[in-house]
């Protein structure tokens, strides 16, 4: 459970990183194109990472502590 605490944790920062460097472009360049991609693939694996987490919680029949 740990790792998936930590891989969350990892990916909130790099996506911050990623939306702080997409402000600095054009919106509609290629490269942003690729940001907002990219940002949103992080989003889903947030997604679903959090939901194996919770589910895993309930299983064990532990209470998440977020």
């Amino acid at each position: 459970m740990e790792r998936l605490h930590h891989e969350v944790a990892l990916l909130e920062m790099r996506s911050e990183q990623l939306r702080i460097h997409l402000y600095s472009m054009p919106a509609r360049s290629a490269e942003s194109r690729n940001v907002r991609s990219v940002l949103l693939a992080m989003r889903l694996k947030m997604r679903a990472l959090r939901q194996f987490e919770h589910d895993a919680d309930k299983a064990l029949g532990t209470a998440a502590l977020h």
